[in-house]
């Protein structure tokens, strides 16, 4: 399958979030993915078409998730995404269907660091992260959290002054 999405017009971010599937795209196969603060969508229609691969889409806002299903209706992925509103890893869904290969965010620095401990949690073994929205004053906040949870960053993205991470977290065994 192959999703046409053009980064042409997209905020900075989403632009970079895109950059970054296309890298991993390079690099790795996902199984599982959890796209968490989904927006419009575009990021879990882009990984679906990417990797062919389970996509559960969150976001707080009902408006999001309105959003996001429209762009799965339009790319006919109702097999692949599932949508639903979740405040942070709120959803039982979130749970009952982890732990994740590939967890995206697009969000803010804050909200990103607030829920580190619940992504260590939901993260597969060798798992992947894309951190994106960090303004650049609060990268080393973000690169801190998580690089004590065991994760190592592995490619970063800049679109100034907005940053994108891509970690995996390296120490994860299958007992953690």
């Amino acid at each position: 399958m192959d999703i046409a999405i053009t980064a042409a017009g997209l905020h900075p971010t989403t632009e970079s979030c895109l950059e970054a599937l296309q890298w991993l795209h390079e690099r790795r196969e996902f199984h599982n993915v959890l796209d968490m603060g989904c927006g419009n969508g575009i990021l879990s229609v882009a990984s679906a078409g990417i990797w062919q691969a389970p996509i559960l889409a969150v976001d707080v806002s009902e408006k999001a998730v309105q959003d996001t299903q429209g762009m799965v209706d339009k790319h006919q992925l109702q097999s692949l995404v599932t949508v639903a509103h979740s405040n942070g890893f709120s959803n039982p869904l979130i749970k009952n269907n982890s732990p994740y290969d590939l967890i995206l965010f697009n969000l803010l620095a804050e909200p990103i660091v607030q829920m580190a401990s619940a992504v260590n949690n939901h993260i597969a073994p060798n798992g992947v992260i894309v951190l994106s929205g960090i303004l650049a004053w609060l990268e080393e906040s973000v690169i801190n959290t998580y690089t004590a949870l065991g994760f190592v960053f592995i490619h970063e993205i800049v679109n100034n002054p907005w940053r994108t991470h891509i970690a995996c977290h390296k120490e994860k065994t299958e007992k953690s």
